[in-house]
């Protein structure tokens, strides 16, 4: 089977007032790779929390499949197995942190797991330098800042070894000194230990830096490509409610004036390579 996680045909819907279903996934075909680094986007209501929650067994399909490094998540004899190889991180670090101090947070998870005290400490060491919160481990944890809270409860998840980390919306409560402070920590798992990166985000450069975006819009998937790839298609995005990345916005801008630069430009140095050439060509 291809893909680490996969969805086949994946409904999901929620009943409304009058028991009738609103479905939030609608046929939703996807393929992750072990290693890869992929970013949801969509507007609110779109599907992407919920489609998130179904890869760690949160919540189970009511039609179709997922599969987790080949285990069926519906399967209730495997949500354990699933949930040790998928960790989860949500938008507020507070409600994730249960310890007064940051290694007995971290700690928290494999001690509840029954690994013995001398991996777990091994666990939390290694944990807390991959966030590089190792210095910090021993201060009170709920004076630490939102960004150092949340790679706290990133290490919180890496101590139970998995292989994979969704993180919905992780950025969304920080300012922007904590946002970088997590998207730094994200990449570097990525990159560096090899850890599979699903993130859920409404910061579009955040998208960028991933290997590949996954764009939702009402329960199905409306674009699946490469950072470039995908925000090179500025009109559509813009007409189903979505922002795209600042250098992007000022490409579309310019081409609706009729000036020829291209639009999958994603980060400051290509934006001023555009322009500057733009500039010496028209001297």
């Amino acid at each position: 089977m291809d893909g680490f996680i996969k969805t086949e045909g994946l409904y999901f819907w929620y009943n409304n007032e009058e028991n009738q279903p609103n479905i939030v996934l609608d046929n939703i075909n996807l393929s992750i790779k072990q290693g890869e680094f992929v970013c949801i986007i969509g507007h609110n209501g779109s599907g992407k929390s919920t489609l998130a929650k179904t890869f760690n067994t949160i919540l189970l399909p009511m039609g179709g499949k997922v599969y987790v490094d080949e285990m069926d998540t519906s399967d209730e004899k495997l949500f354990y197995d699933i949930r040790q190889n998928v960790g989860m991180v949500f938008q507020n670090p507070d409600n994730q942190i249960v310890a007064t101090v940051v290694e007995e947070d971290v700690a928290f998870a494999p001690e509840n797991l029954g690994v013995p005290t001398e991996i777990i400490r091994e666990r939390v060491d290694y944990a807390l330098k991959a966030v590089n919160m190792y210095d910090y481990k021993e201060h009170s944890s709920h004076l630490l800042s939102g960004g150092q809270k949340q790679r706290v409860a990133i290490a919180g998840v890496i101590a139970m070894k998995p292989k994979c980390l969704v993180l919905d919306e992780p950025t969304a409560m920080l300012d922007p000194k904590g946002r970088k402070e997590v998207i730094e920590t994200i990449r570097k798992l990525n990159k560096e230990d090899g850890i599979t990166i699903v993130l859920i985000t409404h910061f579009m450069n955040e998208a960028t830096l991933s290997d590949r975006v996954v764009v939702l819009n009402n329960g199905t998937v409306l674009l699946d490509g490469t950072p470039k790839d995908v925000f090179q298609n500025a009109g559509l995005l813009k007409s189903v409610g979505l922002d795209v990345p600042q250098t992007t916005e000022l490409m579309f801008a310019l081409r609706e004036k009729d000036i020829k630069v291209p639009l999958a430009v994603l980060t400051s140095d290509e934006c001023i390579e555009v322009l500057t050439k733009y500039l010496k060509n028209e001297k």
